[in-house]
């Protein structure tokens, strides 16, 4: 069964369904920006409370980390030469540790070349 429609008739139904497609682009469009645009909106008096929050929050962990290299260095100076020089060793090894950097060069490029064959 064929359907045969005149092409005046076919144009016009092209031009509603393009119609209809776009207005509901467009309804749900700024449906979704409405939507995002309610949910971000602060009042001056809340933005002024984020920052000074933040402002803060900052200050506090500035603090924290302050005491704690303050605590670190105060107990590193209590050790005696033999203590300090495992500290510095292990202080040393976790830095490089915390680079990626646990094994020298020359180890990382054998196994490098190891690993190609």
């Amino acid at each position: 069964m064929v359907l045969h429609v005149n092409c005046e008739n076919l144009a016009l139904v092209k031009r509603g369904f393009a119609l209809c497609l776009t207005i509901a682009t467009l309804t749900i469009f700024f449906e979704l920006d409405l939507k995002a645009s309610a949910q971000t909106e602060l009042s001056r008096s809340q933005r002024q409370e984020l920052k000074k929050r933040a402002k803060n929050s900052e200050k506090i962990i500035g603090d924290l980390e302050k005491n704690y290299i303050i605590r670190q260095e105060a107990h590193y100076k209590r050790q005696d030469r033999k203590t300090r020089k495992t500290m510095r060793k292990s202080l040393k090894q976790s830095i490089k540790q915390a680079n990626r950097r646990s094994h020298p060069w020359f180890k990382r490029l054998i196994f490098r070349w190891k690993s190609r064959k």
